[in-house]
């Protein structure tokens, strides 16, 4: 706990406080555009399609955020990006309820996640700033391990307030009190005395080989994950809507999110001789295993709440396990670029997901949107398998290109977007 208490002084408790709430609308944005467009227009296609739209737009402006930040500084990139965001969400209200084109729609909330702050990345690239120095840099891990924590429980807490939200007023609310969030404490979190330096343009440096072919199978393998996380998304919105408690999404999907976080702290008690392909093996499994059980149980709420509490049990080891892999086998010196890939498989797999779910749901009803993580979840048991033969060479060479680079990132500024997603820094310590 004395590691704990230093953090907090390092930054005061304010800082903490502003940066959790800074990451809420990018946990409310896909589940609120869901909740806003279904209810509006009554067809969980368009809805899918849209929250898909939101979402390629935070996979592609995630990496461009970033590298943004680190050459014009936090400060201003973070500013800049909170009103654009806040701005865009607002707009797609304005946009739902007057009535335009989806494909206006769609632009719109394109934007609004291609404007996403970034923050946790962004939090991390401070933690690694404020504990450089040597005499400190005992308490980063600390940091890390708080940043998964706030991660995971603001993945919980951001569907559950658009539950809240949207339960206690129309389904516009949900998107402006993410618009408010992003005023009142992305741009307060920007402009707090921890932003590092602005470091201008990096020098050029040889480039380390990057394992293509590992680093692609985790990418499939957290496309996999995303479109479970979609699809079951618009799936919950549908049976809602169908069973007659319209807002409530947000609630019943926040059950992954405790599911979730009891499970990434339980990882850390697997054996240490799990290494960490045979973690993400198993993992691939229990996913399977999971998804399967929300179409069977899924019929009841009780049903449903009990299936999405094992989807978030399953989730989060394998979550952990696939970040810790891609932690691991990618070369010291481009770990913000493979973090990033890796991240961006999520958000391209929510928006597939979404949008062959809320097809689906539009067809057969909530039961047809529960199908598909099902199908995702069983192409990830094939994907586990058959990368085996990349990983494991992958894994072997890591050790000797992180050495090799050690000694010259050791005074090198730090990477721009430091992507360690939901869970990742329990799940580093079962690399081996």
């Amino acid at each position: 706990m004395s590691r704990y208490r230093a953090v907090v002084q390092t930054t005061g408790p304010f800082f903490l406080v502003v940066a959790f709430l800074a990451r809420l609308p990018a946990a409310m944005g896909p589940l609120g555009v869901v909740t806003l467009v279904a209810a509006t227009t009554g067809s969980f296609a368009v809805a899918g399609a849209v929250a898909a739209a939101y979402g390629v737009g935070a996979a592609v402006g995630g990496p461009v955020v970033g590298a943004l930040s680190d050459r014009h500084g936090q400060r201003l990139v973070g500013v800049t990006t909170a009103v654009i965001d806040a701005v865009a969400l607002a707009a797609i209200v304005l946009a739902v309820t007057s009535g335009a084109p989806p494909a206006a729609v769609a632009l719109v909330a394109a934007l609004a996640g291609f404007a996403n702050p970034q923050v946790g990345p962004l939090v991390r690239v401070r933690w690694a700033t404020l504990f450089s120095d040597p005499s400190r840099t005992r308490l980063l891990p600390t940091a890390f391990s708080y940043e998964g924590a706030a991660d995971e429980l603001s993945y919980m807490a951001g569907p559950a307030l658009v539950g809240i939200v949207a339960l206690a007023g129309p389904p516009t609310l949900p998107l402006l009190v993410a618009a408010v969030l992003l005023l009142l404490a992305a741009i307060p979190f920007a402009l707090h005395p921890t932003t590092p330096p602005v470091r201008g343009v990096m020098p050029a440096r040889s480039r380390d080989r990057l394992p293509v072919g590992a680093v692609s199978m985790l990418v499939a393998a957290m496309a996999v994950i995303g479109v479970l996380f979609g699809a079951t998304q618009t799936g919950v919105t549908a049976y809602a809507e169908e069973s007659g408690m319209p807002g409530a999404a947000g609630l019943i999907y926040a059950v992954l999110g405790i599911g979730s976080a009891a499970a990434g702290v339980a990882t850390a008690w697997l054996p240490a001789r799990w290494g960490p392909i045979l973690r993400y093996a198993t993992a691939a499994v229990a996913l399977a295993a999971g998804a399967i059980a929300l179409v069977v149980l899924g019929t009841s709420l009780g049903g449903v709440l009990a299936a999405m509490a094992v989807l978030g049990v399953v989730s989060a080891p394998y979550l952990i396990a696939v970040n810790a892999l891609a932690s691991a086998i990618g070369p010291a010196r481009r770990a913000s670029a493979v973090m990033t890939l890796v991240a961006s498989g999520v958000v391209a797999g929510g928006a597939i997901g979404g949008a062959v779910g809320g097809r689906l749901a539009d067809a057969y009803g909530y039961a047809g949107a529960f199908a598909v993580p099902a199908v995702a979840s069983l192409a990830g048991v094939a994907l586990a398998a058959a990368s085996r033969r990349l990983l494991a060479p992958a894994l072997r060479s890591a050790p000797a290109l992180r050495s090799a680079a050690a000694a010259a990132d050791a005074a090198a500024p730090v990477p721009p977007t430091l992507r360690v997603d939901h869970g990742v820094n329990r799940g580093l310590d079962g690399v081996s």
